[in-house]
């Protein structure tokens, strides 16, 4: 996961940053709207939001005499987050499935267009684009949400392991302590045996003893039985 996440970096440091950077790196998108971002915005994903740069975007907010898109549709702004100077932008453009867009072509205000998630284009003018191979910004669009969706499982993958670091310390303790439990176990069995040894011979002396003692007293008994 992490290697993955330098390499996306990497990639989009290489394409970012320059004297104007573009608003592309100011936007998110929900995923899977990539394309269709890619495809609505084009090269104007490009121009700056710096005043002095020579493509930009400046300030226009969205109007109450802005026309509404067809009834039902949704508009980009509602799966897409940028700056306020794009607002009126996406409030214009409406996201479709494939294929309602040749229906509601027709009910477009001037200045609209609809889009679909794989990237199919309908303009409020009459021009209809399919969906082709993605544009370079919905790749990078792509690769910033992937590397957001990364560092989050970097995160979650982080703190697994240290949970099992913690839990290979704790089983390694556990191991160390039963290691030695297990020597002071054997080294108390070992003078166990050698008591029970010491006590087997202090009972075969006392046998033997015990013997000599019975015989001395039977051969007493005898000589107490002659006199």
């Amino acid at each position: 996961v992490e290697t993955e996440a330098r390499t996306l970096a990497k990639i989009l440091n290489s394409v970012s940053g320059g004297l104007f950077p573009s608003v592309l790196e100011q936007i998110g998108v929900e995923r899977g709207f990539e394309t269709a971002l890619g495809a609505a915005l084009g090269d104007d994903l490009e121009a700056s939001l710096d005043e002095s740069a020579p493509a930009h975007w400046r300030a226009a907010a969205v109007v109450s005499g802005d026309p509404a898109l067809p009834e039902g549709v949704r508009s980009l702004a509602s799966v897409v987050r940028a700056p306020a100077q794009l607002g009126r932008r996406l409030a214009q453009i409406g996201v479709v499935e494939l294929a309602e867009g040749d229906r509601l072509q027709a009910q477009l205000a001037a200045g609209q267009r609809l889009v679909s998630k794989a990237g199919a284009l309908w303009r409020w003018d009459g021009y209809r684009a399919s969906a082709d191979a993605p544009t370079a910004a919905a790749q990078r669009l792509a690769q910033k949400n992937r590397l957001a969706e990364l560092d989050a499982q970097a995160a979650d993958a982080g703190g697994k392991v240290r949970e099992a670091e913690a839990g290979q310390q704790a089983a390694a303790a556990a191991l160390t302590g039963a290691v030695e439990a297990e020597r002071l176990a054997r080294q108390a069995w070992r003078d166990r045996q050698r008591d029970a040894a010491a006590a087997q011979d202090a009972l075969q002396r006392a046998e033997r003893a015990a013997a000599e003692i019975a015989t001395r007293r039977a051969a007493l008994e005898e000589s107490r039985q002659r006199l």
